[in-house]
Parts: structure tokens; C-alpha cells; sequence
């Protein structure tokens, strides 16, 4: 039984296919998760979360390699694993119409500090005298 690696994550169908086309052609298998759930509704792919370019644990690095070739993998976008805390920031942040097309990074910095804003009025307004 084959174990499906994730090396790129897409929102938009159309852009996974151009990768999963040149990897194919090299003679790599490829499987697009959540490819049919991101068609049905092409702007909202929060029910399944995005497009997954997975492939076979075995052609990671060919995969890895020829994808750094063409530009469209760097070390950085590579070694970011998100937990399960990430993901969910994620997912949450990119309802958000303003934060769409923010990177996941000032994503979670900005709901770092929206979080310790309220964490300090909420310290705040226990703290005021004649308060409890």
C-alpha cells in the first residue's frame, strides 16, 4: 500500500493540474486530495481544506527535486508543517475577506496579537477599581 506524501497545497483546482502535468510527465504518480470537493465550490474550500499534490513516499524526493527545478518548491514552503493549532487558524483566518490572500504566516501573527489585545482589555476591565 502506497503512503501519499503532501508536497504543495492549492486553493484553486486549475493550479494543481499544471503541477500534477509536468510530474506525471516525468513519470511520477501523482493524486490530487480534496480536488473534487475544491470544484464544487472553487472559492471555499474550507469543508475539506485545500488541494493536496500528494505523491508516493517513494518518488518524494525525484518529486521534491524536480519541483525545486521549476521554482514551484523552496526549502521554506517545504519545512512548514502545520499542527493542528495552525490549521485551525488557518482555516479561520481565510473566511476572513480581507485575509484571503495573506500569507499563513501574517495570518497567525495577526491572530497572535487580535488574541493578546483581548487577553489585555479582558485583564483590564477586571482590574478597574470597583469591579468583580
Amino acid at each position: 500500500m502506497a503512503k501519499w506524501i503532501t508536497l504543495l497545497t492549492f486553493n484553486h483546482p486549475a493550479e494543481s493540474h499544471v503541477i500534477k502535468t509536468k510530474l506525471e510527465s516525468e513519470g511520477i504518480e501523482v493524486f490530487l486530495k480534496n480536488e473534487h470537493m475544491a470544484q464544487l465550490s472553487p472559492f471555499h474550500s474550507e469543508p475539506a481544506g485545500p488541494i493536496k499534490l500528494q505523491v508516493d513516499e517513494k518518488d518524494a524526493e525525484k518529486a521534491a527535486g524536480l519541483l525545486k527545478q521549476s521554482g514551484y518548491l523552496n526549502e521554506e514552503t517545504r519545512g512548514f508543517r502545520k499542527s493542528a493549532l495552525i490549521n485551525g487558524i488557518d482555516l479561520f483566518t481565510y473566511r476572513i475577506p480581507g485575509l484571503k490572500n495573506t500569507p499563513l504566516k501574517l495570518r497567525v501573527t495577526l491572530a497572535a496579537a487580535i488574541l493578546l489585545v483581548i487577553i489585555t482589555l479582558i485583564v483590564a476591565l477586571l482590574t478597574l477599581p470597583g469591579t468583580v
